[in-house]
This record gives structure tokens, sequence and C-alpha cells, in this order.
């Protein structure tokens, strides 16, 4: 939840070992972009002020003052360091990136990806049992996330590939051909996981929406060499929540 709080200033110092927090003291400017995770909601971008003392961290961005202790990480949010800057995700609710000034910017899109595109929000795989799962997964405008704690967590920006349209409900790498002839289409997209896969070994994940009303978006992923790591089958539209 976004609360309001007052920021004071504190005192800036690493998390923790590696962390790509800048070694200033009291707090910095950035740059942060807040994206809800209900995809009929614009994506806020602008400038910001971020404090951390003691791995506690407080953002104040326009009208919004965000808190994230570090007692609740991995509890109520989730926190990932990199050499662009900090990632805070409240699933279900928002994330929130924290830019430095030197971080790059976001990777382009297609024209009209974050305003008329099926594939946005986020979707529930039919299974949170064992380690080849996706659990839930959310597309938004400029990142990609998926996985838990157990199986591993992809959180990243891509870049857009659009497939040649499915033709007869078929499409690369599908996890179940259609039984009967059919007239159905399928859009397909492929993104490529940038900069870098993830930890999982993931660098590209197909998306597949059969344009027949169903709702439901087929999921596969390949690794950095093309090999198929994961055919994951139907994805249902989960609710959107608001911050």
């Amino acid at each position: 939840m976004i609360r309001p709080s007052r920021l004071l200033p504190l005192a800036l110092a690493l998390s923790a070992a590696g962390s790509a927090t800048p070694a200033l003291a009291d707090s910095t400017e950035a740059t942060c972009i807040l994206s809800r995770h209900d995809h009929t909601i614009p994506v806020e971008k602008g400038a910001c002020r971020f404090s951390q003392r003691q791995g506690n961290v407080n953002v104040r961005f326009g009208d919004w003052a965000f808190s994230f202790p570090s007692a609740e990480q991995d509890k109520t949010y989730q926190r990932s360091n990199t050499t662009e800057g900090i990632r805070f995700n409240r699933e279900g609710e928002y994330t929130l990136q924290v830019l430095w000034d030197s971080a790059q910017a976001a990777i382009p899109k297609p024209q009209g990806w974050a305003t008329d595109n099926f594939l946005l929000g986020r979707w529930q795989g039919q299974s949170t049992a064992g380690r080849a799962v996706i659990d839930v997964l959310t597309v938004e405008p400029d990142r990609i996330r998926w996985g838990n704690q157990a199986n591993g967590r992809c959180d990243s920006d891509y870049s857009v590939e659009h497939l040649p349209w499915g033709r007869g409900g078929r499409y690369p790498d599908q996890l179940v051909l259609p039984s009967q002839p059919t007239d159905v289409v399928v859009g397909v997209a492929r993104l490529t996981l940038k900069p870098s896969p993830c930890s999982t070994g993931d660098a590209v994940i197909q998306l597949a929406m059969p344009l027949d009303g169903s709702g439901e978006l087929e999921v596969v992923t390949y690794d950095a060499r093309g090999k198929l790591t994961g055919q994951y089958g139907a994805f249902t539209p989960l609710p959107s929540s608001k911050p």
C-alpha cells in the first residue's frame, strides 16, 4: 500500500555488500517510475528523492511518500538492486523503480505497446507446485516479472519482437496443439530480457494470445541460445489491484 509519511534527512548507507546504491550522504535526487499493477492506470515518471538508513528506505515522488522498512523485505515487498538503481515491488499493487542519474533509458517499445496491448496485465499460471513454474506473470509497458522465492524470480526490462499471426490456432512451440481444425488466429510476441537473462537462465519469453475471446495467455520461455526452457500452457487474467 502507498501510504503518506514524512520524509526525513537520513544517512544513506549500503544495504549489503555489492549493492548498487550510490554511497552518498543523507539523500539523493533520482528518477522514479511508478507502475501500478493495473495496465489501465498510466505509468508515472519524474524526479524523486531517495533516502536510506540502515537498509530502511524512504522515497518522495510527487504527492507519493513511500516507506520500505528493511524488516519487511521479502514479506510485504521485494527489493532488487542493479547498476541502474533499485526496484521495489509490492505484488498486486505497484512497482517503483528508482533510477540513478547514470541509468539508461527504458528499452524502446513498438508504437502503441503501452496503450493498446492485450498482453499487458497480471496472469496466473496453472500451478504453483514444483520448480518448473512461473506462478504469477506480470507484464507492464517497460517491465516483466514472474516467479517466486522458491523457484527464482525474473524482473527485467525487455525488447519486443512481434511474430506473424498464428493461423489455425497454432503458434511456435505450442504446448497443446488444436485437436480439430479451427479458424482461430493467435497474436504472438517474444520479449527478450534486457540488459541480460535473469538468474534462472531464461532470456526470452514468448506470449501468445488466441483471439477467440477466451482471454487466456499462453507462455513459452527460452535461454540465450534459443533453447526451449519451458512450456507453461494457459494463464488466466488476475483482477486489477489499485494502491
